[in-house]
């Protein structure tokens, strides 16, 4: 007697929407900014050019916290971590990582301010920057210090949200903390030298094109490092390739983020290589949290995901990205004055 028994599967549910996507891409824009800030520091020893780049990450650092508050959809959740803290959660620790990585940025930004820009061209509402006889450069040195350590927090914090679902092959590997981070790596590279050639007209940023040259190698390596990690990454990295335009679509970027960094770059381009490495951070990312979820986990489908015009779709990715533009336009509009009388040759240290 032969008995015949079916098994029935139903496509899982997408859990992180693109709202994750977000507040990968804008933290680490952030903390990838605030390394380049030091980097900065360390190489140039320019007051005014690290603040552009502490600037981004501050506004980055705002943004990114917003998005995560929405892909958790109940703002409760986020008093819950506080009141029931449970050492065993990677989410309960970033809840108190990216309080302090806030802290961090805002008072190395406004450390940088008071030892950069002489009180006379700070808007009115920042002249308590000025109150007392503090040692500036010494509190720019902690805070320094503080930034990078909680940067480093928030690193791991974010690769380690990710890698702890072992059911997920691309996302349980070694090669997911370097993955990470030099992929937003060339963007706040990019973003920081553009910055720095619009506003203070200066060329001798060439540090940044080497280390752009080598994220991509590293990320480059990273993916190659993921296929090789054993059958079942490189069994679901050929899904991906198959069922998705998107793995194309960064190869492309990525190849013209490496052909463009040989040549001598007007600033027009160096606009142009910005929004490449922008968009290769959030290919990366989509492809890590949106296009691996649709790859079976318990089951034998590929789970269904089409991107929608609703708010937890294009509608809210558009807003964040509206939010972080805003931010920008405040920044420039209560500094614009300070930055232009400096034109980055001068300040209060």
């Amino acid at each position: 007697m032969m008995i015949i028994r079916e098994i029935l599967v139903e496509p899982q549910a997408i859990a992180w929407l693109p709202w994750a996507v977000s507040y990968f891409f804008f933290i680490g824009l952030a903390f990838s900014c605030v390394l380049v800030g030091l980097l900065i520091h360390k190489v140039e020893k320019n007051v005014q050019h690290e603040l552009m780049a502490i600037a981004i990450a501050l506004s980055c650092t705002i943004v990114a916290p917003i998005a995560l508050t929405a892909d958790l959809h109940q703002p409760s959740r986020i008093v819950h971590f506080y009141l029931h803290l449970t050492p065993w959660s990677w989410m309960a620790w970033g809840a108190i990582f990216l309080p302090l990585f806030t802290m961090a940025v805002i008072g190395y930004f406004l450390c940088l301010l008071r030892q950069a820009i002489p009180q006379q061209y700070l808007p009115q509402f920042l002249h308590f920057l000025y109150w007392g006889k503090l040692n500036i450069v010494r509190w720019t040195t902690i805070f320094r210090m503080f930034a990078f350590v909680s940067a480093l927090s928030i690193l791991v914090y974010t690769t380690m949200e990710v890698f702890v679902v072992e059911a997920r092959p691309l996302w349980h590997h070694a090669w997911l903390m370097p993955l990470i981070l030099f992929s937003v790596l060339p963007s706040a590279c990019l973003l920081c030298r553009f910055l720095i050639t619009r506003f203070s007209q200066q060329n001798g940023t060439s540090y940044f094109s080497i280390l752009t040259f080598f994220s991509l190698m590293i990320c480059i390596g990273g993916v190659l490092g993921v296929y090789f990690t054993s059958e079942q990454t490189a069994l679901q990295l050929t899904q991906l390739w198959q069922m998705s335009a998107l793995p194309l679509l960064v190869v492309l970027t990525l190849s013209g983020l490496l052909v463009g960094l040989w040549f001598t770059q007007p600033l027009w381009l160096q606009g142009l290589m910005v929004l490449l490495a922008l968009a290769l951070t959030w290919l990366m990312r989509w492809i890590l949290l949106i296009e691996v979820q649709r790859l079976a986990k318990y089951n034998a489908l590929i789970n269904p995901y089409q991107l929608t015009w609703h708010i937890d779709g294009v509608m809210g990715i558009l807003s964040v990205f509206s939010l972080w533009l805003c931010l920008g336009i405040v920044l420039w509009w209560g500094f614009s004055t300070a930055l232009t009388a400096l034109h980055f040759s001068g300040g209060k240290q």
